[in-house]
């Protein structure tokens, strides 16, 4: 009996040995950022687990807590991230250096069946107040809500919360920290909330699908969604203000002759609703976007690029204000462990844009940047970096000046 049980406890310990490098392999996927992005690495884990199940297999340690209920497969992960940092100069009535509670996300998906799949992003952030006399304070905000049906690589189709496919970064990164390979987001990638002059959150409805030729792969993507609010915050997640809705159109190639590169071309147009307590602003803005993308992931060296002009038409005073906002960021993978990284930042706007003029959103700015990330664990990293270079301020009489800007940063962050 005592040989039996013996027996038994090592075929126990093999097994979680299994299941530990099948965990530490796809944490290593994940690691690596892979285009497709996080919910596709979770996707292959659930179709997997799913056949498993068919085979009377066991269903393991899965990523992290896992949902596994007849014909429902989810998985559960948390994201953290703490950090240390210094800016010339100080946000106004801050310390130069200081320590800050960075962001925790919940994260969520599912599937029931063969094609319906469920995600749920969650995020509590820490957010500094605008006025020193407040306190500092933190948020949960639902940051992705939706649910979508697979029919077929040619077509799947996706109705909620998401995020908008005009910036590449926010499609493969999304919110948790870890996934991003430096501390900072690009000037063009930043939320709604963060001083972002993109719209990074579509609710509505979105098609996409890929079709395969001697080529490559190529992808499409159509969204209809509410669209941008009256002003850049807000993020229209529960009505709109406007009858007119926001289009958004992609398509993207992966080429069969470079299978690591992936370039895209997109164009959203919406119209953005007047603001009545604003007097600059009681007629609608026509916004006309365009995007070019690359992403190039070989197994140590990659480059991730994007360029948008935005085009904003005043229809109040017949104005037209035109911005620039572009990074090439460029890292190299040491033994899977250190990843040294540059990236070159810029935004360059047309002073005076009624809808970006009152949140301080139409001035230059443009950053260097140059970091390094430890991959100390598979699901933990630190990162530091060293940022420089110049940027437009106003002052309270409205005038407009240059200064020049240099910043520190050290991120513990985590994936469990």
């Amino acid at each position: 009996m005592a040989a039996a049980s013996w027996a038994g406890e090592n075929d126990r310990l093999d097994r979680l040995e299994t299941e530990n490098a099948e965990l530490r392999r796809r944490l290593d996927a994940l690691e690596k950022r892979d285009h497709s992005g996080l919910e596709a690495v979770i996707e292959t884990y659930l179709s997997e687990r799913e056949s498993e199940a068919d085979d009377g297999g066991d269903h393991g340690l899965g990523l992290n807590l896992v949902v596994d209920s007849g014909s429902v497969r989810g998985v559960f992960q948390l994201f953290g991230d703490v950090g240390l940092r210094t800016d010339n100069p100080e946000v106004p009535g801050r310390s130069n250096t200081f320590f800050f509670s960075g962001s925790t996300t919940f994260f969520f998906t599912a599937r029931a069946g063969d094609n319906f799949h469920v995600l749920s992003e969650t995020v509590f952030v820490g957010k500094i107040a605008s006025d020193p006399a407040e306190t500092d304070h933190g948020d949960f905000d639902q940051e992705r809500l939706w649910g979508a049906w697979a029919f077929s690589d040619a077509i799947q189709i996706k109705f909620g919360l998401e995020h908008g496919p005009i910036s590449r970064w926010n499609n493969i990164y999304h919110h948790g920290r870890w996934l991003e390979l430096t501390i900072n987001r690009p000037f063009l990638a930043r939320f709604e909330g963060g001083g972002g002059i993109l719209p990074a959150h579509n609710a509505g409805v979105e098609v996409t699908g890929k079709i395969r030729s001697n080529a490559g792969v190529f992808e499409y993507t159509f969204v209809l969604s509410n669209g941008r609010g009256r002003i850049p915050t807000d993020t229209q997640e529960f009505s709109d203000r406007n009858d007119g809705k926001a289009v958004d159109l992609g398509i993207a190639l992966r080429p069969k002759s470079v299978p690591n590169l992936w370039v895209a071309l997109f164009v959203r147009v919406d119209d953005i609703p007047a603001d009545p307590t604003n007097p600059a602003r009681l007629r609608s803005i026509r916004e006309v976007i365009g995007s070019f993308q690359v992403d190039y992931r070989g197994d140590a060296f990659e480059i991730l690029a994007e360029f948008v002009v935005v085009e904003n038409r005043d229809r109040q005073s017949g104005m037209n204000f035109t911005h620039y906002a572009g990074y090439v960021q460029i890292a190299y993978r040491y033994r899977e462990l250190w990843t040294p990284y540059f990236r070159f930042d810029l935004r360059t706007m047309d002073r005076g844009d009624p809808y970006y003029a009152p949140f301080n959103r139409d001035l230059d700015v443009w950053e260097a940047l140059i970091g390094i990330r430890y991959d100390f664990i598979p699901n933990a990293s630190l990162k530091f970096e060293i940022g420089f270079g110049d940027r437009e301020a106003r002052d309270g009489s409205g005038t407009v000046g240059e200064e020049d800007v240099f910043r520190l940063g050290l991120q513990l962050a985590w994936v469990f």
